[in-house]
């Protein structure tokens, strides 16, 4: 079980999958919402966008409890601004799978709106610019519990406008937290300290 996971319009759907296929999980099944709303909308272009934004929420979070059930592989992509998975990796890790986690993230919040309206100027989904600065202080919150649980972690901060992202923490198996971006993203810094009090390599 993969989570791809960060504020809006920090660039999760554009780097983490090719950042997977890297890794070797090409195969993956991938889990989108935003993704399955645009199917959605084609199904039914005169729907208001937040029933479609819900119906689609609702179908991946099935999805995810299926294919746990069914313990085939797959990655969900999330702001992950609530606990909502929480249950699903607990679930997931009695059924045996591991669990990774790519985080990427950005710094000062308020990139998350410029991002997102940089993305909708596009043609991408747009996110009300308060709604994106909330999730983006939830999402690191969540970052505290999922952390710590993830048999791989890998995060990032995607904050340059031209940039390639940049490598802030990695674990694998239970190692010592690797922190070598410790002090670039003051969001991710707290979360992760929070999240390993002890065990921060450097």
């Amino acid at each position: 079980m993969w989570i791809i996971a960060g504020p809006n319009g920090a660039g999760k759907s554009s780097f983490a999958g090719t950042f997977l296929d890297d890794l070797g999980y090409r195969e993956l099944i991938k889990l989108n919402a935003d993704e399955r709303t645009l199917e959605l909308r084609r199904d039914a272009p005169s729907e208001a966008q937040n029933d479609l934004n819900l119906r689609a929420a609702i179908e991946i979070d099935r999805a995810v409890e299926d294919h746990i059930k069914a313990r085939r592989s797959f990655v969900v992509e999330t702001v992950l601004s609530s606990p909502k998975y929480r249950d699903d990796v607990l679930i997931s890790k009695r059924f045996g799978f591991r669990f990774g986690l790519i985080y990427i993230s950005l710094h000062p919040p308020e990139l998350a709106p410029l991002r997102v309206a940089e993305r909708t100027a596009k043609g991408g989904h747009d996110v009300d610019p308060a709604k994106a600065i909330d999730r983006y202080r939830r999402s690191h919150l969540e970052l505290r519990w999922f952390a710590p649980r993830a048999d791989i972690l890998i995060v990032f901060d995607n904050s340059a406008p031209d940039g390639e992202p940049v490598l802030l923490a990695s674990r694998s198996r239970r190692k010592p937290l690797r922190f070598p971006g410790r002090g670039l993203n003051p969001a991710v810094d707290e979360a992760l300290i929070a999240a390993f009090p002890t065990r921060v390599a450097g």
